[in-house]
């Protein structure tokens, strides 16, 4: 049978239209790396997520990305006056630290490990901790140094000297320039000005009467115009001084918290990021901020899947960047059309205090914490920022240090031998230029990729004999090929068949795995069962986690006011319960301690050569709570029961929500501390606190305060009062940080203090 004609022309057209679109796929360009993609509505689920695998880090976050290991200093008023979050009202000459060494701070932290120390300039109180030319309200009012000190200029001194980066944290928030402080005669904060035409820097002389008359720029440095409000021209003042006249910037740190949100103020970020790109170009802008982001919480503990590569609903300069605390910030789920993506890599922020501020009565977090946070933010894709924070002194306190040494030693120790060296890599594929010894040659900037097409790739570590190792080191060579794997696991070769060790998501700059037992083998496999595009590895390393001795295990305070102590390995404890820090010659622990009106035990563990081991440290605040009862229908006694993982919850949401305590007898009371659950579920925000001798006559010795940062860090809180003389107490939750019912784990009162 003949064909028709029909049938000819449409096989003829079917012809071309294919002819057509390989031409067109052939003579479309291959999608080009860049530090945004946007999702188009039609991109298929390839397109997507080779779009995603396109997003390469900027400069700045380059060089950011490979500190790593970064330092918080917190150190202001709120250090002198025992508080988290200050009001503005305090009174500058209560900054007077007696031995300020701004190189002890550094040089513990280059000690540590640190590459960067960011210091805080000034806090949500508003005292500006260098003599700006635009406020009294500094150090130059303060009797330190005899109002000549300068804390900026000592840090970036110090900094300078032992090779750190500098950055600076400024806080939006200024509680001094609030328009309802009372004890500032001109604020600037929400006072309602108008925007105008201003020079920064402005002549401190006609600051608020003419701002478009500027001062002499700093040498090497321009002037610039921004029209905007008085609070916003005070706050670019304030970044000029801090970015022109102290070296370079490696991080401007911008904080959300808000003290005071009844005032409003509209910080002009579009001015402030615009000045510290001109001024600093090479700094990351945290936070609030275009670089780096919050990684959510500020308990050092980063994302078990986390993606540098963050989906934004609109183009990044018209993003406002408000905090991320979903745990899935960029998974294929969340890269939906209309998305723009961007690099946005996370910051992983805690304090070795319970507390961002010094108070004698914080507890220390023990090293073996500390080297938890560092494989939970470094080992998540992450940098470690840990604070801090110095004592009145103006130095770092020795528990700190103790804590610190021990993590620096352990985690130097650690990795100091990488025990893949001298191994061969292979691969099942590789791209051209991109062998597998590229990710054992010790440099992040060469790297093993797979071969075009291929997105599930196993390699095979072998090394000349076996080794014995507890941690695998993985990256990706993000700087150049971007964020690509999603899936992989390790496994080791047993002798006679694989065994596998771990299964993860993400790697992204670095991921360490750390695992409970060590391993002798001489092969190890890495298998990416997942990838957005060929994958990539820049390094992979071996290492076996440093010898340590454990800290003993202190445990909570019994009804009975009794702590015990227990070492697992039957080792020799030595103890103190004045929050010092153990020494070979402190006391041994031989049976059960009496704190029945509170302290702080810290306890180490003497290994049979003599060493020191970890140090642990467990603060028990107040008064034991035997025979104390809730008044009232309640039978919760969960906040009274000496246990922490018990939470007494308020019957309803309904504020305020008041629980009475009657201690059974009548105590001399000088304070009370109050617990929230450990995930601030119900934590409260603003309190008020009655006593009573008899339960009917009421006198309030707090009427309306407040717990700062509660909701991020729910620790132990002690507030103190003038001593009185209770039987009974009634606290009183008037306003919640977190949830909608008032939780309590644990509440107390504190003894007064005899000299009072």
């Amino acid at each position: 049978m003949k064909p028709s004609t029909t049938r000819l022309a449409v096989g003829f057209a079917a012809l071309c239209l294919a002819a057509g679109q390989l031409a067109s796929a052939k003579s479309t360009p291959p999608l080009a790396y860049g530090d945004t993609q946007v999702i188009a509505a039609g991109d298929s689920d390839a397109v997507i997520a080779e779009k995603a695998a396109k997003v390469l880090p900027r400069e700045n976050q380059k060089a950011w990305m490979r500190l790593e290991n970064t330092f918080f200093l917190h150190f202001g008023p709120n250090t002198f006056r025992g508080l988290e979050w200050g009001d503005g009202r305090e009174d500058p000459a209560i900054f007077n630290p007696t031995a300020l060494d701004a190189e002890q701070w550094v040089r513990s932290m280059k000690e540590a490990g640190g590459r960067m120390i960011i210091l805080v300039a000034k806090h949500h109180d508003g005292l500006n901790l260098w003599p700006t030319r635009y406020s009294e309200h500094s150090v130059a009012a303060s009797p330190w140094r005899g109002g000549k000190g300068n804390l900026v200029r000592e840090v970036a001194d110090a900094a300078r000297k032992y090779g750190l980066k500098l950055g600076i944290y400024l806080s939006p928030a200024d509680l001094w320039q609030l328009k309802t402080n009372p004890k500032n005669p001109n604020p600037l904060y929400g006072n309602g000005s108008t925007k105008r035409p201003s020079v920064i820097p402005t002549d401190p002389a006609r600051f608020q009467s003419d701002p478009s008359q500027g001062r002499a720029a700093t040498p090497g440095f321009a002037r610039y115009s921004y029209t905007v409000d008085d609070y916003n021209r005070y706050f670019l003042n304030q970044l000029y001084e801090l970015l022109t006249e102290y070296g370079p910037v490696q991080e401007v740190w911008f904080d959300g918290a808000n003290p005071d949100p009844s005032v409003q103020e509209a910080y002009d970020y579009t001015a402030w990021y615009d000045l510290i790109r001109k001024l600093q170009p090479g700094a990351i802008i945290f936070g609030k901020g275009p670089d780096a982001r919050w990684v959510g919480n500020e308990s050092g503990v980063g994302r078990k899947t986390e993606w540098s590569v963050i989906p934004l609903p609109t183009a990044p300069q018209n993003f406002n960047w408000p905090d991320m605390q979903d745990e899935d910030l960029g998974s294929r789920a969340k890269l939906v059309p209309g998305s723009h993506l961007w690099w946005y890599p996370a910051e992983v922020n805690t304090s070795i205090l319970y507390g961002w501020f010094w108070h004698p009565k914080k507890r220390v977090k023990t090293a073996s914490d500390l080297i938890d946070f560092y494989y939970q933010s470094v080992g998540r894709n992450g940098n470690y920022l840990l604070n801090l924070p110095p004592d009145t002194r103006g130095l770092i306190p020795e528990n700190q240090l103790a804590s610190l040494r021990l993590m620096a030693q352990v985690i130097r120790e650690t990795f100091a031998n990488n025990l893949a060296a001298g191994a061969t890599l292979s691969a099942d594929t590789s791209a051209k230029g991109h062998e597998p010894g590229s990710a054992i040659d010790g440099n992040l900037d060469s790297w093993w990729a797979a071969a075009p097409g291929h997105k599930q790739v196993t390699l095979i570590l072998t090394l000349p004999k076996a080794k014995t190792f507890d941690v695998v080191s993985l990256q990706e060579a993000v700087d150049h090929r971007g964020q690509r794997i999603e899936a992989f696991a390790v496994d080791i070769w047993d002798g006679s068949a694989w065994k596998q060790m771990d299964a993860q998501t993400t790697i992204g700059h670095k991921r360490l795995l750390r695992w409970n037992e060590p391993v002798t083998s001489d092969r190890i496999r890495i298998r990416i069962t997942s990838s957005r595009l060929e994958p990539s590895l820049a390094e992979i390393g071996l290492f076996k986690q440093a010898e340590i001795v454990q800290p003993p295990v202190i445990s909570e305070r019994s009804l009975d006011g009794v702590v015990t102590l227990n070492s697992s390995n039957g080792l020799k404890i030595v103890y103190t319960t004045d929050g010092s820090v153990p020494t070979l010659q402190s006391p041994v622990y031989s049976g059960p301690l009496a704190l029945e009106q509170g302290g702080t035990v810290s306890a180490a563990c003497v290994a049979e050569d003599g060493r020191l081991g970890m140090l642990a440290s467990r603060r028990f605040a107040g008064f034991r709570p035997k025979g104390w009862k809730l008044v009232g229908s309640s039978q919760d006694n969960a906040a009274i029961d000496s246990n922490s993982a018990t939470v007494w919850h308020a019957k309803n949401g309904t504020l305020p929500a008041s629980m009475t305590v009657d201690m059974g007898r009548a105590l001399r009371i000088g304070g009370f501390s109050y617990l929230p659950s450990s995930d601030a579920s119900g934590a409260v925000d603003s309190y008020s606190l009655e006593t009573s001798t008899d339960g009917r006559n009421w006198t309030t010795v707090i009427a309306n305060d407040r717990f700062g940062n509660i909701a991020n860090d729910p620790a132990l809180q002690e507030v103190t009062f003038a001593p009185v003389t209770a039987r009974y107490f009634r606290f009183t939750a008037l306003k919640l940080a977190k949830g909608q019912v008032a939780g309590i784990a644990e509440i107390s009162v504190l003894p007064s203090d005899p000299a009072k």
